[in-house]
């Protein structure tokens, strides 16, 4: 009678290292998959507007007049395609109302960009060099006649 008995406790040691273990796995997905294009937010303006159709992208500050309404930042592994955080960005603007974002490259070398040429003895640029992508944007909406009205 000891047998069962015996087999019957290790059976509910083993259900709830089962349930436990499931309970951990059920968490992972959240924990795992906090995607690495993340949009940082850095409100400019207590003003609040409605999701925008379209967000244009500058590169330098365009000459019409413009409310800054937010910074946004992102950044990514190594190996994170530009374009990705890019469209990170933007989606993020066009939530938040913004009409346009002016996107600065902020993007860091990993380890010395410089290496000793043995040849010459003088530094070249690191050919191989990774770099972190990151990005910062200032998200923006046009104003007097120039609003699109978004």
């Amino acid at each position: 009678m000891s047998g069962p008995v015996r087999w019957i406790a290790a059976g509910r040691g083993h259900r709830v290292r089962t349930a436990g273990l499931l309970a951990l796995l059920l968490l992972l997905p959240s924990v795992g998959c906090v995607h690495q294009e993340t949009v940082q937010v850095r409100h400019l303006t207590s003003a609040r507007y409605l999701p925008s159709r379209y967000v244009q992208v500058y590169r330098k500050t365009p000459e019409k007049p413009y409310e800054k309404i937010a910074v946004l930042e992102a950044s990514g592994q190594p190996d994170t395609p530009r374009s990705q955080l890019l469209d990170s960005i933007v989606e993020k603007a066009r939530e938040l109302g913004a009409e346009a974002v002016i996107v600065e490259n902020k993007s860091q070398p990993i380890g010395n960009p410089l290496v000793m040429n043995p040849t010459g003895g003088m530094y070249t640029v690191n050919p191989g060099m990774q770099m972190i992508p990151r990005y910062r944007a200032t998200a923006i909406r046009f104003t007097g006649e120039a609003s699109s009205g978004e």
